[in-house]
């Protein structure tokens, strides 16, 4: 369902020169990133757009919170940003969301399938052990075993 919903409020992702501008029109970006707070105080934020599709944002938040209790990398985010769930709620499901729609715009610029996992870059090789585990030691030894 927040799929089809995504898709009808967004219409068309050209229109939006990249993942910001999508994010500010779904009211998920804020509209200063200073606290505008005195230093002694912890930092209260700044409030996001009143300009955009109310819609749009309930489907990212929505989407967060399923993302949220699914766990892995979305959960740790949400953890970072309220210290385990004890405070700020909202507004760390408002980072995922955020997140996720730079995931969207991702995906559908470039019409590829979400993968949990990202693939290998490539050029990169897996090292093989060259030593054996917690010694330090090669596998193999370096002189012959006199028998």
């Amino acid at each position: 369902m927040l799929a089809y919903t995504l898709l009808a409020e967004i219409g068309r992702i050209e229109r939006f020169p990249n993942y910001k501008h999508l994010a500010s029109y779904s009211l998920l970006a804020p509209r200063a990133y200073d606290s505008g707070e005195p230093a002694e105080e912890p930092p209260q934020g700044r409030h996001v757009g009143h300009v955009g599709r109310r819609t749009l944002k309930w489907a990212f938040i929505e989407a967060a919170r399923g993302a949220v209790r699914h766990g892995g990398r979305w959960r740790q985010m949400y953890d970072r940003r309220t210290d385990g769930g004890q405070r700020n709620r909202n507004r760390g499901y408002i980072a995922v969301a955020r997140e996720l729609a730079h995931l969207v715009d991702i995906v559908w610029r470039k019409d590829v399938a979400y993968m949990e996992e990202p693939p290998p870059r490539p050029g990169l090789r897996r090292r093989t052990k060259r030593t054996r585990p917690g010694t330090g030691q090669p596998v193999a030894a370096m002189v012959g075993v006199a028998e």
